[in-house]
């Protein structure tokens, strides 16, 4: 029998406030709870996809986990150790195992840098010192992602926007790490171009190894490239399970409400989702999904818990079960 897999990430009890100043004299201050207390963890080799509305918090958990933003409590690990608590010198060598793919292939990569320019610098960091070596290294990843060598040469803005984002990705994996954010990779693409950035991070994946974390509203994308998928909230995590689990028997209202959502969904599939209709008034029992869901009352408790192996919902419905 083999032994368990260890997490190449765990987040425990994440949180992310953020004071926004209100009234002419800013004397009122409200918190905005952007990460209110998530948890989840990543296998190696492993695709885990966070899904939600704008705003809900999605891309401030990726901000946290790179430490482009500090969290206000809770534990970030990476390969077991404790990261959340390291001073910038500290966390710095392990950096380069934690890269992020941008939503914008064109405003992440620096207008007035050649290719070799841009990804060389992360080929210098991996250790690679000599000119000619770091040549052939960044060479090696343009091949890699299915760029011509002859890129090295050219500026961001003489390439399209989807071989901008193979740059992108070229240069993430110049440092060689061990796990990928994906924050909305192809939402700025043209249609037909996603589907070939998403088979290039699968491809890249099976060959190297490589964990994703990918942050996305496109449902459809999600079902195709990750194995267990996390529906987020308003900060909070309201349902998780393995992809081909939570697409097949959704379980919260607002996983029912963006499934229904879904660009291409007939009404005919429309209706196998069930979403609930809003309501206009809320029963005040805390949970933040109440003034959308039809059945919730005043003795909800909405609390995440295992309706099956595997599957947590986050929901106070007494009759929520499996079936």
């Amino acid at each position: 029998m083999n032994a368990p897999t260890s997490p190449i990430l765990e987040v425990a009890h994440l949180k992310k406030h953020f004071i926004s100043n209100r009234g002419f004299f800013k004397q009122s201050t409200d918190a905005v709870k952007a990460v209110d207390g998530v948890d989840f963890s990543i296998l190696p080799n492993q695709t885990m996809g966070l899904v939600g509305e704008s705003g809900c918090g999605k891309s401030t958990v990726a901000r946290l986990i790179l430490r482009l933003l500090l969290p206000d409590e809770g534990l970030i690990r990476f390969e077991g150790q404790e990261i959340s608590g390291l001073s910038e010198r500290q966390f710095k060598p392990m950096r380069k195992q934690m890269q992020m793919v941008f939503q914008d292939p064109y405003s992440s990569l620096n207008p007035r840098m050649t290719v070799a320019q841009s990804i060389g610098e992360g080929v210098r960091i991996a250790g690679i010192t000599t000119r000619s070596a770091q040549r052939r290294r960044i060479k090696a990843l343009l091949d890699m992602v299915g760029m011509p060598s002859a890129s090295v040469d050219r500026y961001p803005h003489e390439f399209s926007g989807g071989q901008r984002q193979r740059i992108g990705i070229a240069r993430a994996l110049s440092v060689s790490p061990r796990l990928m954010l994906c924050d909305e990779p192809i939402s700025a693409l043209d249609v037909s171009i996603q589907a070939q950035i998403i088979n290039l991070l699968k491809d890249l994946q099976s060959e190297l190894g490589l964990s994703y974390l990918f942050i996305s509203h496109d449902l459809n994308v999600v079902s195709y490239i990750c194995d267990v998928v996390y529906v987020m909230y308003r900060g909070l995590i309201v349902e998780s399970a393995p992809a081909p689990t939570l697409f097949d028997n959704p379980r919260h209202p607002y996983t029912l409400k963006l499934l229904a959502a879904a660009p291409g969904e007939t009404e005919t599939s429309k209706s196998r989702w069930n979403a609930p209709p809003p309501r206009d008034d809320s029963p005040g029992n805390g949970c933040p999904f109440s003034d959308h869901c039809a059945e919730s009352d005043e003795r909800c408790t909405p609390v995440l818990r295992e309706i099956r192996q595997g599957h947590f919902v986050r929901c106070g419905k007494s009759g929520l079960s499996e079936h």
